[in-house]
């Protein structure tokens, strides 16, 4: 069972990178002006579910130290993520490293998408 999940939450953490990459071109049609941010924001919200979802898999499957913690730093940064764009009027700066973030959350998932699947799981 442990090797089933392993194997859902790598392919559920591929599934997560390709969204993040639709997110970035959603951003770029709106600041081109070729849509809305409103897609973009949209997209992120439904994006926390299976973000949160990897977490809980990493947990229950009990996937090691290494993807749990990877798992968890997910989640975090996509709070972060959320947060950000709400500091542009009071804290600019802060709120630029939107984008920089986005590169750290789809990193994050590629490393569990290349190395949290089922090989990774110790042998007993």
């Amino acid at each position: 069972m442990q090797r089933i999940i392993a194997q859902i939450h790598q392919g559920l953490a591929w599934i997560v990178l390709a969204a993040l990459l639709i997110q970035f071109y959603l951003a770029g049609t709106a600041i081109f002006g070729a849509g809305s941010f409103e897609p973009h924001r949209s997209l992120g919200g439904v994006l926390l579910l299976p973000v949160l979802l990897l977490l809980v898999l990493a947990l229950v499957g009990r996937l090691g130290g290494r993807v749990i913690g990877l798992s968890l730093l997910l989640v975090v940064l996509f709070i972060v993520q959320g947060i950000l764009p709400a500091l542009r009027d009071d804290a600019a700066w802060v709120a630029a490293l939107h984008p920089v973030n986005a590169l750290a959350l789809m990193g994050i998932s590629a490393t569990i998408g290349r190395n949290g699947g089922p090989e990774a799981l110790r042998v007993s």
